[in-house]
């Protein structure tokens, strides 16, 4: 049977790639450069591009990872690669190449001890006594498609069924029933998917190929903001909040779910967290008055979310009979905190997301969507 599968791009790196590096690296007086090498033949084993260049008479390498786009994902596999690589080259270091680089990419490759370029000459490279910052060069953007537009709730109702169930093989026609759109609305998103090779395709129907691209995409262009958040404070301690939370509503039939890192502490026993932040999706007046909170202009210890759409609370979990947000929720809420937000969200993706998503034959997805339908 044939299958139409995402595409792999191998990269070609050419001799654009190699004047911008080299124009990087003259600026510099005390530095000379020697020769750059690039990968002729295809070889997992030896980075893209080798500068080998002397820094006041000390000779060092610069290896390259060029990757065709700069999302966060393929991001840190390039720098996982440069680890790689600096084990066999002496004094080297590493340096990851795209044509536009996000601005969460640009903060993993600083603290993981990397430099980048893009290939408009924005670049940071530190190392010896080197340290070169070029910012502010425009990438043409005029193919671009304004991608944040894109993510609507009704596209991200899409998306979340296709994250939470990642071995099943969908018809456009199931998959709009199961994300309560139409089925145009879900053949649109299916073609956008499918334009970025984020899909793989059998007979018997569809489904993500690459959800790490996906998910980095979705995250760039997640906009927490469009929920409404009410802070409050309680004298109460975070289990008890929590507790009577959860009770109230169940008792008025409210759809919550705990979320940030209120959720995360339940993927991680080690993450400590004193505040507790929820969704709550309806007048929040029956859980203010049960909980006796106070409203407050400043940080309080409780945080009440109105979510911009019930979808945030689809695939939520319980977890000893307290809902929480999917692990797809929680990472999209945690991500674009910088520090120990960054931190809980990957370890989700690593330990929670990513496992489920080991590739299945079609037939055997097939023959688990036919029990699924039957049970």
């Amino acid at each position: 049977m044939k299958t139409k599968k995402a595409q792999q791009k191998d990269v070609a790196t050419d001799e654009a790639i190699e004047q911008i590096l080299c124009e990087c690296l003259t600026e510099i007086p005390f530095v000379e450069v020697d020769k750059v090498e690039q990968r002729v033949i295809a070889d997992p084993t030896r980075p893209e591009i080798v500068a080998r260049i002397r820094v006041r008479g000390q000779e060092t390498a610069i290896l390259a990872v060029v990757k065709e786009n700069g999302q966060p994902r393929l991001v840190r596999e390039a720098i996982a690669k440069l680890h790689e690589y600096q084990q066999t080259y002496a004094n080297a270091y590493g340096l990851v190449v795209a044509p536009f680089l996000t601005p969460m990419s640009a903060r993993i490759c600083r603290q993981e001890g990397v430099g980048y370029l893009d290939l408009s000459g924005n670049c940071r490279l530190n190392f010896d006594f080197v340290f070169i910052s070029k910012t502010g060069r425009i990438v043409p953007t005029s193919k671009k498609k304004n991608f944040r537009s894109w993510y609507s709730p009704r596209v991200e109702r899409v998306l979340r069924v296709l994250f939470l169930q990642p071995q099943h093989l969908w018809t456009t026609w199931d998959l709009a029933m199961e994300a309560f759109v139409t089925p145009g609305q879900a053949l649109s998103v299916k073609n956008q998917l499918s334009n970025h090779h984020w899909l793989e395709e059998f007979k018997e129907g569809f489904r993500l190929s690459r959800p790490d691209l996906l998910l980095d995409d979705w995250s760039e262009n997640y906009l927490p903001g469009r929920s409404v958040e009410r802070v409050f404070s309680s004298s109460k301690s975070v289990v008890e909040i929590e507790n009577m939370l959860a009770s109230v509503c169940q008792e008025q039939v409210i759809p919550y779910a705990l979320m940030g890192f209120s959720a995360a502490m339940r993927f991680d026993p080690l993450l400590q967290y004193n505040r507790v932040s929820a969704y709550a999706a309806s007048d929040l007046s029956k859980i203010i008055s049960a909980l006796d909170l106070t409203e407050t202009k400043g940080k309080g210890n409780v945080s009440l979310w109105v979510p911009y759409d019930e979808g945030v609370l689809r695939g939520a979990e319980l977890f000893e009979h307290v809902k929480v947000t999917s692990h797809i929720q929680t990472f999209l809420d945690l991500i674009s905190l910088e520090g120990r937000g960054e931190k809980a969200a990957n370890n989700i993706w690593e330990n929670f997301i990513k496992p489920k998503w080991t590739p299945q034959p079609a037939a055997a997805a097939a023959a688990v969507a036919v029990a699924a339908a039957a049970a």
